[in-house]
């Protein structure tokens, strides 16, 4: 199945519903249903009056998402020392006490 942005590439003045919305975001629909109860920070959207649908503005949408963009950056390293993961040997918590 082809994901939202293929079926529709062009955001302009279409909506999504939440079904759409909740694969934008990588959540089932129960859990955009929750976090809507629950008031979590989401997209804004439509409740037009008397419809038990949302519509969700596909330009909203996208404008939403696109604040929480993360560049990553290498930052060089100080000195050149390797970082090393996990716990330090016992030889390693010696040297460090002394």
């Amino acid at each position: 199945m082809p994901s939202v942005t293929e079926r529709k590439p062009n955001h302009n003045g279409a909506y999504h519903n939440d079904d759409e919305v909740a694969d934008l975001l990588g959540i089932s629909l129960g859990r955009l249903r929750n976090k809507l109860c629950a008031g979590n920070q989401l997209p804004p959207r439509i409740e037009p009056p008397s419809c038990l649908h949302r519509l969700w503005s596909c330009q909203a949408v996208h404008e939403w998402l696109e604040q929480f963009t993360i560049s990553v950056v290498d930052r060089p390293r100080v000195g050149g020392e390797q970082k090393l993961c996990g716990r330090p040997t016992k030889v390693e918590e010696r040297s460090r006490h002394r």
